[in-house]
């Protein structure tokens, strides 16, 4: 009984990580200035595509943009000839899979800053429900986070909560 405890246990923990090492899926769509964007991006840069499939994802997905934004977009904002924090260059997009989006699109335009809009894309024309299947997706009503590498694969996914620890293993993947 132990033994089968601990295998279920195991076998657990690893489903939410079993898109660790595949390809990310190809993703067409636009930014909120309507340029067109394709993920996974082949420019020789890791990439961050934060994703929520719901409306109840939104509120703890707003946690994790300002953090992801300062960390790995918004380069030497405030920084002197003396810091010596680590700099990134990465892609990033945040993409709200929901149902409707396209409605809303006016107001997430609306209330978003314009410096923001590349980062945002627009994907009305994807079966959402396929593409949680595709991802591993087992919770839709959190983000959801995947760090790519260079080549498309995924090498970190972080869900729900934000937390410095979760950021952290980003970063990690990307160094």
């Amino acid at each position: 009984m132990k033994t089968i405890l601990t295998l279920l246990f195991v076998a657990l923990s690893l489903c939410g990580f079993s898109q660790v090492g595949q390809v990310f899926p190809k993703i067409d769509g636009f930014d909120l200035a309507d340029k067109p964007i394709t993920l996974p991006q082949k420019n020789g840069k890791y990439t961050i595509v934060a994703m929520a499939y719901l409306r109840e994802a939104e509120p703890a997905m707003k946690k994790w943009l300002n953090p992801l934004y300062n960390e790995f977009v918004n380069k030497g904002s405030g920084k002197s000839d003396f810091d010596m924090s680590e700099s990134y260059d990465v892609n990033f997009y945040f993409v709200p899979m929901i149902s409707g989006l396209k409605n809303a699109k006016m107001d997430y335009k609306n209330n978003t800053d314009k410096g923001f809009w590349p980062y945002v894309m627009d994907t009305d024309k994807y079966d959402v429900k396929a593409m949680q299947k595709q991802l591993g997706v087992e919770n839709p009503k959190i983000p959801y986070f995947y760090v790519l590498d260079k080549d498309g694969k995924i090498v970190d996914v972080q869900s729900g909560t934000f937390t410095e620890q979760k950021m952290e293993k980003m970063a990690e993947a990307i160094k």
